[in-house]
């Protein structure tokens, strides 16, 4: 995940931000805010989905869940 993707997904489709320096640490959009250079993710991008890893000095972790890539069935 630490490529950025080819093509940006439109805004209506974005669902999580990776961190631009940190590969593999997810953001939520509000978070993703505090970090210029956040790739932004579809659901097509998050196979296994994700939780948002932003995290505050008092120890609280935002952990806002990220929907994974609809699977379909063969």
């Amino acid at each position: 995940m630490s490529a950025q993707p080819e093509h940006a997904p439109p805004p209506g489709r974005i669902v999580a931000y990776e961190h631009p320096e940190l590969a593999g640490v997810l953001l939520c959009p509000e978070h993703s805010q505090e970090y210029p250079g956040s790739v932004p993710l579809a659901p097509g991008d998050l196979p296994d989905g994700g939780y948002c890893s932003h995290g505050t000095p008092d120890g609280h972790v935002c952990a806002r869940a990220f929907p994974m890539k609809k699977r379909t069935s063969r």
